[in-house]
């Protein structure tokens, strides 16, 4: 039962320290599910924030719904499994909620008002860097392979991430569409 406690805690923290939406976020989470807690592997980790961006929603949300179901279910079968959905789900929540009432309340003061816009200003360059570390955390030998144990993994994991670069980044393709493509081209290049 304590594992349920410390979901609830994971997925509080993760949503009243990742500022900056959910790419951000993504680096707090993989520190959470993997390092601390080791409740997922690396390659569930990007199975489930893969299936998370074809979901409805955000994606850390669907991402922390879905790590909740795998850590439990394997200790309190299928409905232990969804009540771990449901106290992910609630970590993750609850702070924002309290973060949205506690920022209406401040707005509403001129004189703090303005210490906030501060505060956001100096919080502006932390974004790309909690982006680039949940990058760099994802590109290990699991999900992208090694020069010298697999070769082809390596060299058709790099050809599909930077055709996903330049098809989303430049082309705008949708990013549904584009995780569609790179599954069909490495399920014929595998």
């Amino acid at each position: 039962m304590l594992i349920y406690l410390f979901l609830l805690l994971s997925f509080t923290q993760v949503t009243l320290f990742g500022l900056g939406g959910d790419p951000a976020a993504q680096a707090l989470l993989e520190h959470e599910t993997l390092t601390l807690h080791k409740w997922l592997t690396p390659d569930q980790l990007t199975d489930l924030m893969t299936m998370s961006r074809c979901l409805p929603g955000g994606s850390i949300f669907n991402t922390a719904v879905l790590t909740g179901y795998t850590a439990t279910v394997g200790f309190f079968g299928n409905w232990g499994g969804v009540a771990g959905s449901l106290v992910s789900a609630l970590g993750l929540v609850w702070p924002a909620v309290l973060w949205a009432e506690c920022a209406e309340r401040l707005r509403k003061n001129e004189k703090i008002q303005l210490h906030i816009d501060c505060i956001l200003v100096l919080l502006r360059p932390l974004v790309p860097g909690l982006i680039a570390a949940a990058a760099l955390l994802l590109m290990n030998t699991e999900n992208f392979g090694s020069p010298t144990e697999s070769p082809w993994q390596l060299g058709v994991s790099i050809f599909l991430f930077l055709a996903a670069l330049i098809g989303m980044g430049i082309y705008k393709i949708h990013a549904g569409v584009m995780i569609l493509l790179c599954g069909i081209a490495g399920w014929i290049l595998f």
